[in-house]
């Protein structure tokens, strides 16, 4: 990534990251006051707290004197009433920081004596052009004001492991989300279930003739108690593939795959069946027997397919009374 690539991926990240802020906002170039990505905790913004999230994308780790001057400018900024110091300032390096500045962030007493130290060498003519900012009033008072404990950094690994950065990285990178955990099913049906339940409770009172009062009549039939099982097992298959892949992809991926799911049982669903039961096993056959493109195809067991098949009637884009 550029600078402003970075920039924008931690604007991302960090709004998903933490729901906490009040806003996300990236100011990212010309006039930034040093500030790139802010994450304000109040609709006060400013004049509340706020974080910055400072974005240094260089060829090599982050040196000490611009991790001095990264911090001047902000506080140089915030001494002239732009705003408020910073509640926390994290610097976002992916390729990490230096040994000297790791140990200054370390050791927040000897940051603030560093930057004050080094001030006239690394900040005095560097934060305003063609000015020179002497270390005294204001300035010393927003250097001395300042929390330096609450300086820390991120790098390339610690984004990487953060879940929040899943999806955004499968965005822009394509990069393999995982197998999702497998789904578990419930002791007692769920009242988001009783959809697809009644649809298939119709289904067998069809085929035994209104033998079945409730759901439970099902569990105990000697035939349809273990079919009725499964399903539900399919069902919650299905639930735990499509939460994960919704956090850790997009929105957009799973209705996709869903899309592909219901024009594959299409043909299926509006053939001619024995009843609806019988539809409603034959619409599962060909559900396992699909093949799915794109990214989760990998993923896509057979429980996958079927239960995404329960999912569909939940939504009421298929019926078990044939294609609508």
């Amino acid at each position: 990534m550029d600078d402003t690539e970075l920039e924008k991926f931690c604007r991302q990240w960090v709004e998903r990251k933490s729901s906490s802020y009040f806003e996300v906002k990236r100011f990212g170039g010309s006039g930034d006051r040093g500030r790139d990505v802010v994450g304000f905790c109040s609709d006060q913004r400013h004049d509340g707290d706020w974080d910055n999230y400072q974005c240094k994308q260089y060829r090599g780790k982050l040196g000490t004197a611009d991790g001095l001057l990264a911090v001047a400018k902000v506080l140089y900024w915030a001494s002239q009433g732009e705003f408020t110091n910073p509640r926390s300032f994290i610097f976002v390096a992916p390729k990490g920081l230096n040994s000297n500045l790791l140990k200054l962030i370390n050791k927040p007493a000897s940051f603030r004596s560093e930057l004050i130290s080094k001030w006239d060498g690394s900040c005095a003519k560097k934060i305003v052009d063609n000015l020179t900012i002497p270390l005294a009033g204001e300035v010393l008072d927003a250097i001395n004001n300042f929390e330096f404990s609450k300086i820390t950094y991120v790098d390339v690994d610690e984004i990487l492991d953060d879940s929040a950065s899943k999806p955004l990285l499968f965005e822009l990178f394509g990069t393999d989300p995982g197998d999702y955990p497998r789904g578990t099913v419930p002791v007692d049906v769920q009242e988001h279930e009783m959809v697809y339940m009644n649809a298939l409770l119709g289904a067998y009172n069809e085929r035994e003739l209104g033998s079945f009062t409730c759901h439970q009549d099902v569990f105990d039939h000697s035939e349809h108690g273990d079919d009725l099982r499964v399903h539900r097992s399919r069902y919650y298959e299905a639930e735990g593939f499509q939460k994960f892949y919704r956090d850790n992809t997009s929105p957009e991926t799973i209705a996709e795959f869903r899309r592909g799911i219901r024009f594959g049982i299409y043909d299926t669903l509006k053939a001619v069946a024995k009843d609806e039961l019988a539809r409603v096993h034959a619409t599962m056959s060909q559900a396992a027997n699909l093949q799915p493109s794109g990214p989760l195809a990998q993923y896509a067991y057979i429980p996958v397919k079927q239960g995404l098949c329960h999912h569909l009637i939940n939504d009421g884009e298929i019926t078990w009374k044939g294609s609508k």
